[in-house]
C-alpha cells in the first residue's frame, strides 16, 4: 500500500513539474500576443519574436532527443529562454507602435 502511495506522488509531481515547463513556453507566447494586441509591437517585430520562439522550440527538441539533458545544454537552453524574454521587452519598450 505505501509503494503505491509514494509511487503515486512521485508521478504527480513529475506530471506537476513537465505542467510548468510548458507554462513556461507559454507564457513567453503570452507576452508577443498582448504586445501586438496593445499595439507596442509591430508585425515584423511579432513575426521576428515568433521565429526566435520556433527556434527555442526546435533547440529544445534537439536537446531532448536522446532523453537526457546535461548542464551545457541547460545553459544553453536557458541563455536563449532569456534571451528571448529580454527581446520581447525590449521590442515592447522601443516606442514603435502599430498604427491602428
Amino acid at each position: 500500500m505505501k509503494k503505491l502511495f509514494v509511487l503515486g506522488v512521485i508521478l504527480t509531481l513529475l506530471a506537476a513539474s513537465a505542467s510548468a515547463q510548458r507554462g513556461v513556453d507559454r507564457i513567453s507566447h503570452q507576452r508577443i500576443e498582448r504586445g501586438v494586441d496593445n499595439g507596442k509591437l509591430t508585425r515584423p517585430e511579432r513575426f521576428r519574436l515568433q521565429k526566435n520562439e520556433r527556434r527555442y522550440r526546435i533547440e529544445k527538441r534537439r536537446v531532448f532527443r536522446d532523453g537526457r539533458q546535461t548542464p551545457r545544454e541547460r545553459r544553453k537552453l536557458n541563455k536563449v529562454r532569456r534571451h528571448e524574454r529580454r527581446e520581447i521587452f525590449r521590442l515592447k519598450h522601443n516606442g514603435r507602435r502599430r498604427s491602428l
